[in-house]
């Protein structure tokens, strides 16, 4: 087997809610993929895939973005443990005849390391940054049926500047697609029910043996409850509870839950939590400011490597409705 040099050894603490598989399982490529990433989803645990209108979905569950009334634009950042960054750029733009186009770049930045020689000198340094591109559509399909596609490439860099252990620099590049759907309004109720197969494409190529990507199918619902404390409905919650599974293994899966109070649907306060088997689940909370032309969010992850580290989990969203 090669040496997976792409995928070091600290990948295993780098998720803020839910991270990559545990040595027990069949080895995946590409586990960049199941990292969280935008503040909305992760201040709720993750739990979103039966959730609408939120332009970060598309990394999640690409129907939610079909009932979308604004275009918007997205930045979000976020930092964990090991110096681990990621940045997303998306601009989703919604057509009131045909459906929501969006475009996306998402990176993760795993930082610089260096290689030594023998005598301990320093011999190279060393860069892990893995990104996707994504082209999304989502449409109404019939009634209150919402659907979403993602076309995708994904790339993982390995770059070396001098004398670097077992290789050279590299890119892996292969392709992939996510399709979900969404059922909004159910019997009449405030009840969305999502479903989604995320990263469903060819393996990644290696030097002696290919990495399957980390398929995962995913079952969400989520349920807005207005405030029956004011006529205008200025107060309400969300509840929302994620079920994510292996493609290649059903059985076991890990499950998210969620909510989210809002007052008119201006500021947000939200908390979640992850019970997961595959890596460091655990709590999160989220803060979210909507005015005008620009929404604010913020989140931040209990997990275990986050409270071994002592480094801060947080991801920031901002983003621009027009």
């Amino acid at each position: 087997m090669r040496p997976n040099l792409f995928r070091p050894a600290a990948l295993a603490g780098l998720a803020i809610v839910f991270g990559a598989p545990s040595s027990g399982q069949a080895q995946e490529g590409a586990e960049f993929l199941l990292l969280p990433v935008g503040a909305r989803a992760v201040g709720m645990g993750g739990a979103v895939t039966g959730m609408r209108g939120i332009g970060e979905l598309v990394l999640w569950n690409p129907a939610g973005v079909a009932g979308m009334a604004e275009r918007r634009l997205l930045f979000n950042h976020s930092e964990s443990a090991f110096d681990t960054r990621s940045e997303v750029l998306s601009l989703a733009w919604p057509t009131h005849s045909i459906g929501t186009f969006a475009i996306t770049y998402y990176l993760v930045d795993y930082g610089e390391l260096t290689s030594t020689g023998v005598d301990g000198s320093v011999t190279g340094t060393i860069n892990f940054r893995n990104q996707e591109f994504l082209l999304s559509f989502a449409t109404r399909v019939a009634g209150p049926l919402e659907a979403g596609l993602n076309y995708k490439v994904i790339q993982l860099i390995y770059r070396c500047d001098g004398v670097c252990a077992g290789t050279q620099s590299f890119t892996r590049t292969t392709h992939a697609v996510d399709l979900g759907l969404i059922w909004n309004g159910l019997a009449g109720l405030p009840l969305s029910l999502g479903g989604s197969v995320r990263h469903l494409g060819f393996a990644l190529e290696g030097d002696d043996e290919d990495d399957p990507l980390p398929t995962r199918v995913r079952l969400g619902a989520a349920y807005r409850i207005n405030s029956a404390f004011t006529s205008d409905s200025t107060l309400a919650v969300a509840f929302a509870v994620d079920l994510e599974d292996q493609a290649r293994d059903l059985g076991d899966p890990d499950v998210m839950v969620g909510s989210e109070f809002s007052v008119a649907d201006l500021f947000f306060v939200r908390a979640g939590y992850a019970f997961l088997d595959t890596g460091p689940g655990g709590a999160s909370l989220g803060l979210g400011l909507t005015y005008d032309w620009f929404y604010l969010d913020l989140s931040r992850g209990f997990d275990e490597v986050s409270t071994a580290t002592g480094e801060d989990a947080i991801q920031v969203s901002f983003g621009i409705i027009f």
